[in-house]
């Protein structure tokens, strides 16, 4: 072929012909550009309107319903609740608020971790939905709370055969993975009209009246009441009077219980026993007390002022030329979920400069047994101080012998229950037999608490305890009277009488 005809076919466009190419190109780079934001957009207001019809998946469902359970929140609970309220008041009836606390469910978050807590969680709230009506409400307010609307009734008691049903449904095992576990329930109930006509009067009724629930013993429920208003009422404030105590110290004091060896004669140690002067109802013993401090964690605070008082004053009577002994401190269950208790004790013993040796925790039997894994942890780091551990109200809960093998203690001490009836009842009297036995069978000290008339002390000393603590021995003392009992102390004349009257009957 004619190479001149060749190139006459690849002669190179002119610049009109590339600029309508590049029109072109741009046209189409902008039409395509804007059919995907059209595209997008369409897309968006799609998923929008899926949204929207999906208020499961909404904002506004995540504000009012709970996203663990499923059950509405608080203040979707309010809406019903002041709707319920509303619709009472035109047309009659009754309307019935429970508030719900799960017991020992903190237990199964400490001891489990959250997920399980979180399953046990979503299992009590289908729980409580079968045990109601649809006409009715369950919500959850948050933790491990949770409240309960029943509307239209005309008795005041169906409401407590409702309660008795969730606490049944409540109470059956739960299946978690490998592991059944059991809670059981609080439930304080507030009636409209007969305990308020507002969201604020019913809720705070039925609020107290949980609590009642639980100081009867849990796993129960109670109607909101006047007097139990009035109660309540005294509570709250004594809390807050006991909040300010502890703040100022000035209130509080400790009064020191003598341990005695009847066998040695002597004094082998001293308890330290917590007093309330309150300015207006007067010197408050422990049991008016303790149970408020629990309750509202100030057990804690309280605590480190007993440990740092006590530390403070067997380290003044060591200096003074008093015979070595221990000073022992009853420690709450709850301080074992502190993990500061070990470190709040070592604080107090470096600030008196006391030897950890002159020191003893007393724990009860039911935190070893709730309060297992802390608890031997806690006792192990205690030991390797040198402070003393021993329990407390033996022979009233349920540790087993595995468990007073693994532990770092050196004495156990009878409950006074078991003490006060050896001498009348043949089963306390093997309970104490038993104790006995078995102290001496793990090299562990025993001692007999709460021995006041000479009678009991026949029995103890006759079933092998010679070491006892009790009115019969001394009452508690005030600080200052405790060296001159420990150095003049004996067994005086009356009371070996009154022993052997005793012991010859």
């Amino acid at each position: 072929m004619d190479p001149g005809h060749l190139a006459l076919h690849f002669l190179p466009p002119d610049a009109d012909e590339i600029n309508d190419v590049i029109y072109r190109n741009q046209d189409m780079t902008l039409l395509l550009a804007a059919g995907m934001v059209i595209l997008i957009g369409l897309l968006g207001l799609a998923i929008w309107l899926f949204l929207r019809n999906r208020p499961d998946r909404s904002l506004g469902y995540l504000a009012q319903y709970d996203h663990l359970t499923g059950l509405i929140n608080r203040a979707l609970f309010r809406d019903r609740l002041s709707s319920a309220l509303v619709r009472a008041r035109r047309d009659g009836g009754l309307v019935t608020v429970m508030f719900l606390d799960i017991d020992g469910f903190k237990d199964i978050n400490d001891r489990f971790g959250h997920s399980v807590g979180d399953e046990m969680l979503r299992q009590i709230a289908a729980r409580l939905v079968e045990c109601l009506r649809e006409s009715d409400t369950v919500a959850r307010l948050g933790g491990d709370e949770f409240t309960v609307i029943l509307e239209g009734g005309q008795r005041v008691e169906d409401a407590g055969q409702v309660a008795t049903k969730i606490l049944k449904a409540i109470g059956t095992p739960y299946q978690i993975g490998d592991r059944e576990l059991v809670v059981t329930a609080s439930i304080g109930i507030a009636v409209y009209p007969l305990d308020g006509d507002s969201y604020e009067d019913l809720v705070k009724g039925a609020d107290t009246a949980m609590y009642q629930s639980k100081a009867a013993g849990k796993n129960t429920y109670q109607y909101f009441t006047k007097s139990l208003r009035d109660r309540t009422s005294e509570r709250i404030a004594l809390m807050d009077d006991l909040r300010a105590a502890i703040h100022d110290g000035g209130q509080l004091r400790i009064e020191y219980q003598p341990k005695v060896d009847l066998a040695r004669g002597t004094v082998i140690g001293i308890e330290a026993l917590i007093r309330w002067e309150h300015p207006v109802h007067g010197l408050l013993m422990p049991g008016e007390f303790i149970p408020l401090a629990e309750e509202s964690d100030l057990i804690v605070p309280m605590s480190k002022w007993l440990f740092d008082e006590a530390c403070h004053d067997m380290a003044g009577w060591l200096d003074e030329g008093m015979r070595p002994m221990r000073v022992a401190v009853n420690a709450s269950e709850r301080l074992f979920r502190d993990a500061n208790l070990v470190e709040s004790i070592a604080v107090a013993l470096a600030a008196a400069n006391l030897d950890p040796r002159h020191f003893e925790i007393e724990v009860t039997e039911r935190t070893i047994t709730h309060e297992a894994e802390r608890t031997e942890r806690a006792l192990e780091r205690l030991a390797d101080m040198g402070v003393k551990v021993s329990i407390d109200d033996f022979g009233t809960g349920y540790s087993s012998l595995r468990q007073l093998q693994a532990l770092s203690i050196h004495a156990l001490k009878i409950d006074q229950s078991f003490v006060r009836d050896a001498h009348t009842r043949a089963e306390s009297r093997a309970i104490v037999e038993a104790i006995v036995a078995i102290a001496r069978s793990f090299d562990l000290g025993v001692i007999a608490e709460g021995v006041e008339t000479p009678e009991e002390l026949s029995t103890i000393r006759m079933l092998g305890c010679t070491r006892v603590q009790g009115y019969l021995v001394a009452r508690p003392l005030r600080p200052e009277r405790v060296m001159e009992f420990v150095e003049s102390y004996n067994e005086t004349l009356v009371f070996a009488k009154g022993v052997q009257e005793a012991d010859s009957r």
